[in-house]
């Protein structure tokens, strides 16, 4: 639509007399008047300019009003153009077809200006309306796309060996609708992974609605997450839907689903298998089409073990795996993570950070990063606190003090007598002293070692230790 000062209104009559009243009148009213005297001239002027109103004559001679109005129609589908036809044939038949032929009001002559040109400034507001709605239902579809881009798997920084398993498969998973569990510690990434998965996925148009699991208070976890009826407790005055209803259709991300307690557990594994949630306080189920995705920051399969988990709700998610890597386990993605997040920080603080000098790189590349890349993220962040900052040096650093192991003198004294273990001889023997220290307990010993349990029987199986 045209922005203009004025509102351009076009008339359309065969009379000169009718013409030259509503253009004098119209124009003291503060509005623009374009004067047609045909149907073929009006559809010739549209073709040039849009109005944003029109006034239109019925009774002319060769093309009538209804018609001119129909061809109109066909021609502007674009925006909504509000058309008021005038006419001496003033009764309820021609009312009724010149309504259903698509006009939006009906005027009778002789007409009363000021009631004519209240009609019109009331079909001028909601013209507006459609224009802003139109506006803003543009501004939802270039954000929905922004978001989308956003969080596609290429975005994911990344290029270790371990990174490029995880993209192999957020493909996969892009490709089908079963339930997904992301596993890893804190801070490495996983609800990035999971809105990968779904903005990659035909559901990216769909709804994506993230649960932070360990925030639900126990007594309203089944009320979040499958909706509650009016009065079913107090504080529950009036329905809610529940957020899995509300990503009917879409994703549903499940963070720190271990958290969830048992009765919320099974209710989970109820809308697994049958498709259907029960408000709290409700008797009928109502049936809902949402793919679960989860994360998890500890060992399902522990949990299971120790009774915290249920066995059955573990397979039925557990369809897709994938463990988002530790930020120490794929150093080398360091000055790729540095290099996004100095532009992502540019323009957040509207500096002109160039970036880190070799320095703070090789202290980033030596830290641990026990907070994984949300650590990063924060510790770059904070350096833009210094002032007219060029270049990020080691000093603008704020890192914890890195937890290592000291090398004992006995490895020392084996190493200078050319006893030094292999990378494979390290892992294997230090696998065994896991094992040991957790009494053969396999989930123990993954956790000791920092790994998810089907890791460590993979390792198990490739180093030939009894199982």
């Amino acid at each position: 639509m045209q922005r203009r000062d004025r509102p351009l209104i076009r008339v359309v009559d065969d009379e000169e007399d009718n013409l030259m009243v509503l253009k004098g009148r119209l124009t003291r009213r503060e509005y623009d008047v374009i004067l047609a005297r045909s149907g073929p001239e009006a559809l010739e002027l549209l073709a040039k300019e849009s109005p944003d109103l029109l006034l239109l004559d019925v009774m002319m001679p060769g093309m009538d009003g209804l018609a001119t109005m129909a061809r109109i129609r066909e021609t502007v589908t674009q925006e909504f153009l509000p058309i008021i036809l005038l006419t001496a044939k003033d009764d309820k038949e021609s009312r009724i077809a010149g309504l259903d032929a698509g006009a939006d009001d009906y005027v009778g002559k002789p007409f009363d200006i000021d009631e004519l040109t209240a009609r019109i400034r009331a079909m001028l507001r909601i013209r507006q309306l459609t224009v802003d709605l139109e506006d803003t239902q543009q501004e939802v579809r270039r954000l929905a796309g922004e978001l989308k881009g956003q969080y596609q798997f290429e975005n994911i920084i990344g290029q270790t060996e371990a990174m490029r398993e995880v993209f192999q498969k957020i493909r996969g998973a892009a490709m089908i609708t079963s339930p997904v569990v992301i596993t890893g510690e804190s801070g490495t990434g996983k609800e990035l992974i999971a809105r990968a998965i779904h903005f990659s996925s035909p559901l990216a148009d769909k709804p994506f609605v993230p649960v932070n699991c360990a925030a639900l208070p126990a007594e309203l976890v089944e009320s979040e997450l499958f909706g509650h009826k009016k009065g079913a407790f107090t504080g529950a005055v009036a329905d809610s839907p529940g957020l899995f209803r509300r990503a009917h259709g879409g994703s549903i991300f499940l963070d720190e689903i271990g958290d969830l307690p048992r009765d919320a557990q099974a209710k989970l594994l109820r809308v697994l298998q049958e498709g259907s949630v029960r408000p709290v306080g409700g008797t009928e189920e109502v049936k809902v089409n949402v793919r679960v995705l989860a994360a998890t920051n500890v060992d399902l399969d522990e949990y299971v073990e120790e009774g915290k988990f249920r066995e059955d709700l573990y397979y039925r998610i557990t369809v897709l795996t994938i463990e988002s890597p530790p930020l120490r386990h794929r150093k080398p993605d360091i000055p790729l993570l540095v290099s996004h997040l100095i532009a992502v920080f540019n323009k957040k603080f509207n500096r002109r950070v160039k970036g880190v000098d070799d320095g703070a790189m090789a202290a980033l590349q030596n830290y641990d990063w026990p907070g994984n890349v949300r650590e990063l993220m924060n510790v770059i962040e904070g350096s833009y606190a210094f002032a007219d900052l060029e270049w990020i040096g080691e000093r603008h650093l704020n890192l914890r003090k890195s937890i290592r192991r000291k090398v004992e003198p006995e490895e020392v004294s084996q190493a200078a007598e050319g006893k030094f273990l292999t990378l494979e001889e390290m892992e294997k023997t230090h696998i065994e002293k896991a094992l040991a220290l957790s009494d053969n307990n396999k989930a123990k010993a993954a956790r000791l070692l920092g790994i998810h349990r089907s890791r460590l029987y993979k390792k198990l199986e490739a180093y030939g230790i009894g199982m």
